[in-house]
């Protein structure tokens, strides 16, 4: 008795200096290191075990690893305690956003997150870009708004000026909206992200049936990103407007080209 006495300080002494080292290792951003500290803990029944390798694998599920987002996936089936339902929560809203297809789906995505409270800080980003992009798919712009403007304070980032930029445009206020596109090309370089601003001002003249303008930055969003078979196809709808039907011809087999199942040029194609 007298030696387990002696030992337990010991094994107290490691566990703790096992989530130092946890702590150290995820604050700098090393969080494959971080998670493999935890093999090295005994008691994995502990709540501050569990705590530590909820945060390691929600953080690596956002970043997009596959690998965690299956351990994630399996981690949120396990009883949990009240210490951890935010996280348990913000775990199968996540896994809930990420499978969404339809606006049922997306309101279950809600309800979820409906049940995280408090938010989790470290993870207040991810949480209202989630609930913020789910709003937009169920055609709330004005909430959608609102948590995505949340979740761009915290960290600047283009899909989250996109899904705002797309959440004025939808509700017709097409100069807040161009504002939000255009913010984008002054955070990123990122090509895709360029192509989808530059598109979506065209979509805005192209509204305005400002015609020539709208060419202009559908052609830009070609140069960007050509792999997108509506670039092609508005870019073909603009010119017939002004009565280039030829032109509009080979941007329409262009859209084909990219995609040879795009209905929407094969139709178009077809009555011309």
């Amino acid at each position: 008795m007298e030696k387990l006495t002696f030992l337990f300080p010991l094994f107290l002494f490691f566990s703790c200096s096992q989530y130092y080292k946890f702590d150290a290792l995820y604050d700098k951003g090393e969080y494959f290191k971080a998670y493999q500290i935890l093999d090295n803990i005994k008691n994995k029944d502990s709540v501050h075990y569990r705590i530590r390798k909820y945060r390691i694998i929600l953080k690596l599920s956002f970043e997009g690893d596959k690998d965690f987002l299956e351990k994630l996936k399996n981690f949120i089936t396990e009883d949990v305690g009240k210490e951890l339902k935010g996280y348990n929560f913000l775990g199968r809203g996540f896994i809930s956003y990420i499978g969404a297809k339809s606006k049922a789906d997306y309101s279950n995505t809600l309800d979820l997150l409906e049940k995280v409270k408090p938010v989790p800080k470290e993870f207040e980003n991810y949480f209202y870009l989630i609930r913020g992009i789910s709003k937009y798919k169920i055609k709330d712009y004005t909430g959608a708004i609102a948590d995505l403007s949340k979740a761009y304070s915290i960290e600047k980032s283009p899909d989250t000026l996109y899904f705002i930029g797309m959440s004025y445009f939808n509700q017709g206020r097409l100069q807040e909206a161009r504002l939000y596109f255009e913010k984008i090309f002054n955070i990123t370089l990122d090509n895709f992200f360029l192509s989808l601003a530059y598109f979506q001002i065209g979509e805005i003249y192209y509204e305005q049936q400002d015609y020539q303008k709208a060419i202009q930055y559908y052609s830009k969003a070609i140069e960007n990103y050509s792999e997108i078979p509506e670039y092609s196809f508005k870019l073909a709808k603009s010119l017939q407007r002004l009565g280039y039907s030829e032109m509009a011809l080979k941007y329409l087999k262009t859209a084909l080209r990219v995609d040879r199942n795009y209905a929407t040029a094969w139709f178009y194609l077809n009555i011309n």
